[in-house]
């Protein structure tokens, strides 16, 4: 069960949230769990990312209206006395690496078409078959 530990206003004008999804594994052990979960709508990823605009009707058609980027970090087989250290460690490392990548102005746009371009992968056949 995933709880809501903060969420977290970047510059880029995003919000992400942060859960708490650790669990008891075995005893008194635990894997600890920090999900980062954003919702990026993708007509605010568009108009702000330089998207073609030829481009946009066919984005929206295969993502729908946003999309989201998620993240997980884990530690496994961790001491119950040292659970909270080790998951505040986590959100240490996630807001002095991955917090600056996501807040960069252009991390929507690049992301939607990301998106947009593995889901086409998706949908083509295998031209080896």
């Amino acid at each position: 069960m995933e709880q809501l530990v903060k969420a977290i206003a970047l510059e880029n004008n995003l919000t992400v949230e942060l859960y708490d999804a650790s669990k008891k594994i075995a005893g008194d052990r635990w894997q600890v769990s920090l999900v980062a979960r954003m919702v990026i709508p993708v007509d605010d990823a568009i108009d702000k990312g330089g998207i073609d605009p030829t481009k946009a009707m066919e984005i929206r058609q295969v993502l729908g209206d946003a999309v989201t980027y998620e993240i997980k970090k884990q530690r496994n087989f961790i001491d119950a006395r040292e659970k909270t250290a080790v998951f505040d460690q986590l959100l240490d490392v996630f807001s002095n690496y991955s917090r600056p990548y996501l807040s960069h102005p252009d991390f929507a746009g690049r992301f939607v078409l990301k998106t947009f371009y593995d889901r086409q992968k998706q949908r083509l056949p295998d031209p080896r078959q």
